[in-house]
């Protein structure tokens, strides 16, 4: 059970840090220390300055990716301190970040101190947005592997990778093809899809490295600086709205994020119809 969950076959060079002793001393802290300190959901602290994420669907390529933006920009992500698997679920030992969730923190900012906030997420893109492909990347992970977006239905427990951003948009909408359909009656549905489908096939540019899952939650504020960007578990390569338009879908009660996105995020309303269609017809049920 809980190999079809986690997929972590051939991951073992994605352990970072990993022996013996870090292994039985997290394990321990998780049965001990972590009893002391409140949690919720899948990051479990073990002390004041180190949290424990582990649960069926954590995966090793998340705390790669968290070295790898480490490595490559000033973004500040946690600190792993290791990551291994042990009987066959992934376990990530990270710092635990300082701060407030941008939520709570920005009912106590002025909109000079929100301004300067976005003005520092827009840096932060702008820095995923130049570390170079590797060549021929199409979409997946930091090193080409697996992803995950538990938004996205039949990608459980993962997904990818794919040789194209063609590929990709052809798997998104479950393998359909214009040209299997010429009885499909020409209605306001089917011409949204057509435009979807032309805008898909496309041609698009290089992938650009996304973290996938931008909602203000995974956003940690301390005396009006971002001092964090957690929940990397959805980073990859994608195509270049796709950091636009997964922030705005993952935020659809919140309708005063998706109307700040514009402050940190260039906007892609064509994309973003393209992606409303795409929900609408293979999106979550």
């Amino acid at each position: 059970m809980w190999a079809i969950f986690g997929g972590h076959e051939g991951t073992p060079h994605l352990a970072i840090r990993n022996n013996f002793l870090r292994r039985s001393l997290t394990l321990l802290a998780l049965k001990t220390t972590a009893r002391f300190f409140r949690h919720d959901g899948v990051c479990v602290p073990i002390s004041k300055n180190i949290i424990v994420k582990t649960d069926p669907f954590v995966h090793l390529s998340e705390a790669t990716t968290m070295k790898f933006v480490a490595a490559n920009t000033s973004i500040p992500v946690p600190r792993v301190y290791c990551s291994f698997v042990h009987r066959n679920r992934a376990y990530i030992v990270m710092e635990r970040i300082s701060g407030m969730s941008f939520p709570a923190a920005s009912k106590a900012l002025s909109d000079a101190d929100l301004a300067n906030i976005f003005a520092q997420l827009r840096r932060m893109i702008q820095e995923l947005r130049a570390l170079p492909p590797p060549p021929g990347a199409g979409v997946g992970s930091c090193i080409g592997g697996s992803l995950r977006d538990s938004r996205i239905p039949r990608s459980r427990p993962r997904f990818g990778p794919f040789g194209s951003i063609q590929d990709f948009h052809i798997w998104l909408r479950d393998e359909l093809r214009l040209e299997s359909h010429p009885e499909r009656e020409n209605d306001g549905d089917w011409e949204a899809i057509k435009k979807m489908v032309a805008k898909q096939d496309g041609s698009w540019p290089a992938p650009v490295f996304t973290h996938g899952d931008l909602n203000p939650s995974n956003i940690m504020i301390r005396d009006g600086q971002v001092v964090g960007i957690v929940d990397w578990e959805f980073a990859g390569w994608y195509p270049y709205y796709w950091e636009y338009t997964s922030a705005w879908y993952g935020n659809l009660t919140r309708r005063w994020w998706q109307n700040s996105i514009a402050r940190f995020l260039d906007p892609n309303p064509e994309e973003l119809e393209m992606e409303i269609t795409r929900q609408k017809w293979w999106g979550e049920t």
